[in-house]
């Protein structure tokens, strides 16, 4: 299994959203298709599945679409989001990235 740095992960979480929808898929389509080429890789532990969910909400908020599965999931992740449970895993930079992820995704939605 190949081990992703934050930066590694997100970057190429975009890079399969964007791909999918230069490939014609829509905005849902493309989540879709996020979740099942990165299936194990959101399995491996709690920070890949939050940086993968938090990182296609804001895909997808971005092109106005989100899909239910994702909203679901970042409302949990937002309600019990806690910095110090990266400390062990991640880099403080990187911290300090998906903090401001997780608030812009908040602020967008309206959480």
């Amino acid at each position: 299994m190949k081990v992703w740095s934050y930066k590694e992960f997100s970057e190429y979480i975009r890079e399969v959203f964007n791909t999918s929808i230069s490939d014609g898929l829509n905005t849902l389509q493309a989540g879709g298709r996020c979740l099942y080429e990165l299936s194990n890789a959101i399995e491996e532990g709690e920070v890949e599945k939050i940086i993968f969910y938090v990182c296609l909400a804001d895909l997808q908020i971005d092109k106005g679409v989100v899909s239910q599965r994702i909203l679901d999931e970042v409302k949990n992740i937002i309600k019990d989001f806690n910095i110090d449970k990266f400390a062990n895993e991640l880099e403080k930079e990187d911290i300090e990235d998906l903090s401001r992820l997780v608030q812009k995704v908040k602020v967008k939605l309206c959480i």
